[in-house]
């Protein structure tokens, strides 16, 4: 995703009643620069030499804030966050001698920002990051009651976290995908029901990044294995499109999240997230048979990027969910694809 490189600022306001934007900007201020993410307080300090530019691109959804940021220069950041936050930065490109808190970093772990405390990041020529805000009462529901007792502690200082290269993948990924959707100007980028979907997502996948920092202390016994998939199976099938997430049903289950991938991975030769998505496409598959439009479907089963839907719709069952519609509505469906 690109970043708009003029001078100008350009916003695009939520409908009335909906907490949904996408606000961009660029500067060759290192002040102005600072003071583009809303709700920080930080600092910047020029470190190496040459005309500064920076950019900054950040949208937010119900309570979660997303940004990427894009400096041209070595810079010292200093600052903090409001209390009761909790920031995640992705790093897109970072390359060359930075530190964060004191520890080096070479793009390859997630920088995570406290409310409760300080934080002091040099960071290198050409720092392209991407970060997610999360209310820490968000962030603590979508985290196991193992993960709890072990991550949240640890979060209440800034510092460096081991990232997963998928878990990594999926954060840049899904920031791309809500730009993306709320950017657009079609009134359904703004439905409720759409951005209450794109919001539980993206905590899911940030939790589940911080998560890859937590290393389970025992394995579950192979016996044991069958009857969590077994009992899972059931939850899901129970809570149906309610739209179950890892850490429901780790907390419903007394499981940890490491033991019910490791059940799924060795029982059904899938993940737990990989089965809980097939369930929700076949949802979806069923409703479109009764629904008014492919969007309707989707958007019932928590389905709120249309375009990856009709691809992996496409993969899953061999025609794209126009067709489908079009074979038990014998119409056309104009919104999807």
């Amino acid at each position: 995703m690109e970043l708009l490189t003029d001078s100008n600022s350009v916003q695009i306001a939520p409908p009335p009643g909906e907490t949904a934007f996408v606000h961009a900007a660029s500067t060759s201020d290192i002040d102005e620069q600072a003071a583009l993410l809303r709700g920080w307080n930080q600092t910047y300090e020029q470190i190496s030499a040459g005309r500064f530019s920076g950019s900054l691109l950040e949208t937010q959804i119900d309570r979660v804030q997303l940004f990427r940021e894009v400096t041209s220069n070595s810079l010292q950041q200093t600052g903090s966050l409001p209390e009761g936050t909790i920031a995640v930065g992705a790093p897109v490109s970072l390359r060359g001698n930075a530190t964060f808190c004191g520890r080096l970093c070479d793009g390859r772990q997630l920088h995570v920002f406290s409310g409760n405390d300080q934080f002091e990041f040099f960071s290198p020529r050409g720092l392209d990051i991407v970060g997610f805000i999360l209310d820490e009462r968000d962030l603590r529901s979508a985290l196991t009651s193992d993960e709890l007792e072990e991550i949240m502690p640890s979060l209440a200082r800034p510092h460096l976290r081991f990232a997963d290269l998928g878990a990594l993948k999926r954060m840049l990924d899904i920031f791309s995908d809500v730009c993306e959707i709320v950017a657009e100007p079609a009134g359904s980028a703004h439905d409720p029901v759409r951005l209450s979907s794109m919001s539980r997502d993206v905590i899911a996948a940030v939790a589940s990044g911080l998560a890859h920092g937590y290393r389970e202390r025992f394995d579950v016994p192979p016996a044991k294995r069958a009857l969590i998939v077994r009992d899972a199976r059931d939850l899901i099938s129970e809570w149906s499109q309610d739209f179950t997430c890892i850490a429901d049903l780790c907390r419903e289950l007394g499981v940890s999240r490491r033991a019910l991938q490791q059940s799924f991975q060795d029982t059904l030769g899938v993940k737990p997230s990989a089965y809980i998505r097939a369930v929700r496409m076949n949802g979806a598959r069923r409703a479109i048979k009764t629904a008014h439009s492919v969007t309707e479907a989707a958007t019932l089963w928590g389905f709120w990027h249309f375009g990856r839907f009709a691809r992996d719709y496409n993969t899953m069952f061999g025609e794209l969910p126009s067709e489908a519609f079009r074979r038990y509505h014998g119409t056309g469906d104009q919104v999807d694809r």
